[in-house]
Parts: C-alpha cells; structure tokens; sequence
C-alpha cells in the first residue's frame, strides 16, 4: 500500500510539472529532462508511468478534460439560466486555465497536438457539446432567440473562445483571455439574445469579469 501511494504521489508529481513545462515551451520544444528536473522524480519513474513525451503529454489532455467536466457539472446541478450558465463557464474556464497549470496546458496541447484523439474524451467535442446542450435550454427559457441554431451556436461558442486562447498563447499574453471574453460577448449578445435582454447580459458580463481579470 505504501509502494503504491509513493508512485501515486510520483505520478501526480509528474503530470503537475509536465503541465508546467508543456505551457511554458510548448509540445515540440518541451524535454523530458526539464520535466524530470522539475518534477525532482527519475528518469527510471517517468518511464514506469509514462513511455514516451506523447503519453505524457496525452494523460495531461485526459486530466485537464476531467477537470473541465468538473467545473461545468455544477452549472448543470443548479438553477442557474442556460444562458448565464453559458457565460459563466466561458471565465471559469479562462480562470483555471490561468491558474490551474493541468488545465492551461491542455488547451495548449490540444491545439498544438492537432491530430489528438483518445479512446476515452475528446475535449473540444466535450466543450462544444456543454455549449449546445446549454443553449437549448436557453431557447426554452427564453433568452437565446428562438430562431438560433443551437448546434451551431455551440460550436461558434468554441471556436470563437478556443481562437482568442491560441492568439493569446501565441502572443504570450494569456492574462488578456478575460478581458477578449469579455469583448466577444459585447458584441455577441446583440445577435444572440432577445433585445430586451441584451443590456441586462451585458451587465452580467461586467459583473463576472472582475473576478477573473488580471492585470
């Protein structure tokens, strides 16, 4: 049982700095020994857990999915409106992927790993599919047009956030994402919702931005 723990331990050491050199250097220019050094684990535990910088870099992907599908659930679990829901978890996933390293670098990874696809998730499928299951619900409550399609609503939704992520990654500027959120839906909402409700998500915006902006 104790051999067991240490490896846990050793494992989520690993995962943890792999995460961090990921977001710092990227898939391509990210090196093992960095990871090691970091992680303070050995060449001979990195090889028992993981073979090769692809399986490393993948068991960070599935990590950083399970965290995403956390952070979602309550939006589900509660009375939340869909649309507010919707909102809401475009920053909460801004504010992990800022300070949850797993988190920031599987985002990364996903766009730099373009040909990832794994047996268990898929991530961009999981994040498109929250947005367009929430915006029906947010069609029979009323706040999205009813004439919207929300299959392609959800989809806009991620490609939209998924291409200010990798500009801001580019840029090296990620501490911008709350204040590129908060622009695209000023100029979202207009189209999105009924016109009497465009004002009150506006200020629903400025309110949830606060706590998440950088300076």
């Amino acid at each position: 049982m104790a051999t067991q723990k240490r490896a846990e331990v050793t494992r989520r050491a690993l995962l943890h700095a792999a995460a961090e050199v990921f977001t710092r250097h990227g898939y391509a220019d990210t090196k093992l020994s960095e990871i090691l050094t970091q992680s303070l684990a050995t060449k001979g535990a990195l090889y028992f857990h993981y073979s090769s910088k692809e399986e490393l870099a993948r068991a960070v992907i599935e990590e950083g999915t399970r965290r995403f599908t956390a952070v979602c659930i309550p939006y589900f679990d509660s009375p939340t409106p869909a649309f507010e829901a919707m909102i809401g978890i475009s920053f909460v996933t801004v504010d992990v992927a800022l300070t949850d390293a797993v988190m920031g670098a599987t985002f990364r990874l996903i766009t730099e790993m373009g040909d990832y696809r794994s047996s268990e998730t898929d991530t961009f499928a999981t994040w498109i599919s929250t947005y367009q299951l929430l915006a029906r619900r947010a069609i029979d409550e009323g706040d999205l047009r009813k004439d919207a399609d929300p299959d392609a609503v959800g989809q806009l939704l991620v490609e939209l956030f998924a291409g200010a992520r990798l500009l801001a990654t580019a840029t090296d500027n990620p501490t911008t994402l709350p204040r590129r959120t908060a622009m695209a839906w000023d100029l979202l909402l207009p189209v999105l919702v009924n016109t009497p409700q465009v004002d009150y998500f506006r200020q629903f915006v400025t309110r949830r931005l606060p706590a998440v902006d950088l300076p």
